[in-house]
């Protein structure tokens, strides 16, 4: 059963990372976010907010299990720190259907 497609945009570009936190490797595809902004503080994580007029470029991870997506959630204090909505994304010009994590208010 497939899994869902995750938008990254900071550190889980990472690969190695990405393993890291997961025990898996993902199929990545270069992928666009329309309407958001990326905020790169001095410190402190990268996080997205909503922003009509900009647009976030990144890879989207393909087919998540649900058990990497728990390790990957965990990572990223999903409901505190980040919180993992649905969005569209633009690959190689077609919409797909993803989701992300953006910064919690």
């Amino acid at each position: 059963m497939p899994g869902v497609h995750l938008f990254v945009y900071g550190t889980l570009k990472n690969a190695d990372l990405v393993v890291q936190l997961t025990g898996r490797c993902f199929v990545t595809t270069p992928a666009v976010l329309d309407g958001y902004r990326m905020i790169e503080p001095a410190r402190g994580y990268p996080y997205i907010v909503r922003d009509v007029q900009a647009r976030v470029a990144g890879l989207l991870l393909r087919d998540v299990d649900p058990d990497a997506l728990r390790g990957l959630d965990a990572y990223e204090n999903e409901g505190a720190r980040y919180r993992r909505i649905r969005v569209e994304v633009v690959v190689e010009g077609r919409i797909e259907h993803a989701e992300v994590y953006v910064g919690a208010p």
